[in-house]
């Protein structure tokens, strides 16, 4: 009897290793199938069962032609459950990666597309040159240019020069004596002296605009000789400035 129940148990071995060399076999030739993700669903379950009844069945056959008497209850008692046990395992896996629904892969991330930089700020505008130039001063009475007076004249020409574009008021003023009117014509005689002056230079008398404001706009008192020699004067005065 000892003999016959280590035959069942060498059988009943032997059934596991087929069963777990088929389940390998299979897995192998599955590779592919076992990359992709399943449902659990029926399929798994109708292969459990299967492999439940299988190796159950399978079991049973063989311990009823094993042995006999107490020791085959022995083997159909201890050997039946596991193998039911594992070939239900068995058949779930098969049936799970045989026709179980494939898990579709999520769609793919909607591409974003990055904002662009934003752009560059602007520069600021560039500041128009601010043209300063001397104005020159005349005798009581006069419209002669002075000889202190040319070299001012000569650099304001020369600045001129570099700015073509720029229109410049010529204005001109005296001091307090005298009497209106005439104020104001040698006011316009002075202007004009210093206009002529700076075309002789070159500078086109389309941007020389002349005015004479008389006994007005004073820079100093008129009351000393120093403060009157001040306002009798011409100034240059860059348009727009």
């Amino acid at each position: 009897m000892g003999t016959k129940y280590r035959l069942s148990v060498k059988t009943a071995a032997l059934v596991a290793l087929v069963f777990l060399l088929a389940g390998c076999a299979q897995f192998q030739t599955w590779e592919d199938s076992l990359q992709q993700p399943r449902e659990w669903d029926g399929c798994a379950l109708g292969g459990a069962l299967i492999g439940a009844a299988v190796g159950g069945i399978t079991t049973f056959f063989i311990a009823a032609n094993t042995g006999a008497g107490t020791n085959r209850d022995n083997v159909k008692a201890v050997y039946i459950p596991i193998f039911t046990i594992v070939g239900g395992g068995l058949g779930a896996l098969a049936g799970h990666y045989i026709c179980d629904p494939i898990i579709p892969p999520p769609p793919p991330a909607p591409v974003v597309a990055e904002a662009p930089p934003p752009p560059p700020p602007q520069p600021p505008a560039p500041q128009p040159e601010r043209i300063v130039l001397r104005g020159v001063h005349f005798d009581f009475n006069k419209y002669r240019i002075r000889p202190d007076a040319v070299p001012i004249l000569d650099e304001a020409a020369e600045i001129l020069s570099k700015h073509p574009d720029v229109t410049v008021d010529v204005n001109g003023y005296c001091d307090i004596i005298g009497s209106y009117r005439y104020n104001v014509r040698l006011s316009d005689r002075r202007a004009a002296a210093v206009a002529h002056y700076l075309e002789s230079k070159g500078i086109s008398s389309t941007h020389l605009v002349t005015h004479g404001y008389g006994k007005t706009h004073f820079v100093a008192t008129n009351r000393t000789a120093e403060g009157r020699a001040q306002n009798r004067r011409v100034e240059l005065v860059p348009v727009g400035q």
